[in-house]
């Protein structure tokens, strides 16, 4: 978990990636931990005005219903563009003629200027206890301009949060005569602006996006950074199920950040509800009770003296170095290596006991859908033929229902013919899933 004190919290822009950011507020507020100032840039900006204006209501509505015509007014400019002129010509009018229309006076974004008014308050911001502050370019003078709330005018905090948001592709923006751009073209994680606040606790969320990034002049404050792990859309791509993936991914990746999740793939609280996962670490390693499933796990080891305890965990281990989870605890990684051959969801703010709960529901969800596979003698032959490439098209549970269904009798040939198609994941994940049975039945 991170150390208590106040924090500033620095956001990045990137269109609709933002909403990454609402879940990471989420995460904070779960947390608890104390925010004195928030910093934005483009969406980042916008983001920090809700925040400043703590209302996590107001936030979620306006990320839970935006859509691009709540940014764009689309359907006036390109729509009648295209019904009344480019859809009579060729599609390369329609491309050039959507090209001038684009660089020429840019997308107008009233709409995102209407929902602004309606959502935030000028005043709750200027009387909150957390201090705003956002970043843009003044495209007049090719000077950033780095604001806080006591900086802005009263009466223009829209003006600046447009100004901050304006892309290239939209329309300029001016404010008292001077025309305005996004501030990702000075400082797309403006940290620095940060220090200047005086916060050497910073919380930073930050996209990967072509926008400028300024070095960290300071080197001894503390900066825990929160980064998507999985691919966020485009930079207009506002769709509904990509926001609700991108606002579930923000507050599971920074729930992790914070420490109050683990897990390399998934998300899982081993705090809350841990005597499963304590009494599956105390079975890992010990001999099975099943003697025919006992042999597989010294085959799938490949190493027939492997009978020990100790010789057993060695052999996990060596088999965990051939893995993305290497250098991950072990106990911990045979449960997401299992949970993801098996295809369990993965954005869960998972405790470990309901962790144990989706790996067996998975497994025995895909052995009913499964029940006549054996049935095909192919599938066999495909298993125990060497040099067979066709088992390349089965999933784990294929591998899985052969493999347990196998007797003890098979030739040392046929063994190491179905043996030698099992990767690593694989055999991990049948190890485990041996150990969870042995538990549950003991």
């Amino acid at each position: 978990m991170l150390s208590q004190g106040e924090y500033g919290l620095v956001l990045s822009g990137g269109g609709a990636k933002g909403a990454f950011e609402m879940g990471v507020w989420k995460a904070i507020r779960e947390c608890e931990y104390s925010i004195g100032a928030v910093i934005g840039t483009s969406v980042g900006a916008i983001n920090a005005a809700m925040i400043a204006q703590n209302n996590f209501d107001i936030a979620m509505e306006f990320w839970s219903k935006i859509t691009i015509t709540h940014v764009l007014n689309l359907s006036k400019t390109v729509t009648n563009n295209y019904v009344e002129t480019w859809s009579k010509e060729s599609f390369d009018t329609f491309r050039d003629g959507f090209l001038t229309l684009l660089f020429s006076d840019g997308f107008d974004i009233t709409p995102l200027r209407n929902n602004l008014t309606r959502l935030i308050s000028e005043e709750a911001i200027r009387k909150s206890s957390v201090r705003f502050g956002l970043v843009t370019v003044d495209l007049t003078s090719l000077k950033p301009k780095q604001l806080m709330i006591e900086d802005i005018p009263q009466g223009q905090l829209i003006d600046y949060l447009l100004a901050s948001a304006t892309l290239p592709i939209f329309q300029k923006q001016e404010i008292d005569g001077k025309t305005y751009i996004d501030g990702g073209f000075f400082d797309n994680v403006p940290i620095n602006f940060m220090l200047e606040q005086n916060f050497n606790q910073i919380i930073s969320v930050e996209f990967p996006v072509l926008a400028i990034r300024k070095w960290v002049r300071d080197k001894n404050i503390k900066i825990v950074t929160v980064n998507n792990s999985e691919f966020l859309g485009g930079t207009l791509n506002f769709n509904s199920k990509t926001i609700d993936h991108s606002i579930q991914l923000g507050y599971l990746d920074a729930m992790k950040t914070f420490g109050a999740l683990e897990g390399k793939h998934y998300y899982i609280d081993t705090q809350r509800e841990y005597f499963i996962f304590e009494k599956f670490k105390s079975q890992l390693g010990l001999p099975l009770s099943d003697k025919i499933k006992e042999q597989k796990l010294i085959e799938l080891l490949g190493n027939p003296k492997v009978t020990d305890r100790q010789s057993i965990m060695i052999g996990l281990e060596d088999l965990l170095k051939k893995t993305t989870f290497r250098n991950q605890p072990l106990a911990l990684s045979l449960l997401e290596i299992t949970a993801k051959s098996l295809g369990v969801p993965r954005l869960e703010n998972y405790s470990i006991n309901f962790f144990f709960q989706a790996i067996l529901k998975k497994l025995n969800t895909l052995l009913e859908e499964n029940l006549t596979l054996l049935e095909n003698p192919a599938i066999m032959m495909d298993f125990l033929v060497p040099a067979n490439n066709n088992f390349r098209r089965y999933n784990f549970i294929t591998f899985y229902i052969v493999f347990v269904s196998i007797r003890g009798d098979l030739s040392r040939e046929k063994m190491n013919a179905f043996l030698c198609k099992f990767t690593p994941n694989i055999s991990l994940s049948m190890i485990t899933l041996f150990y969870i049975h042995e538990m549950l039945e003991n």
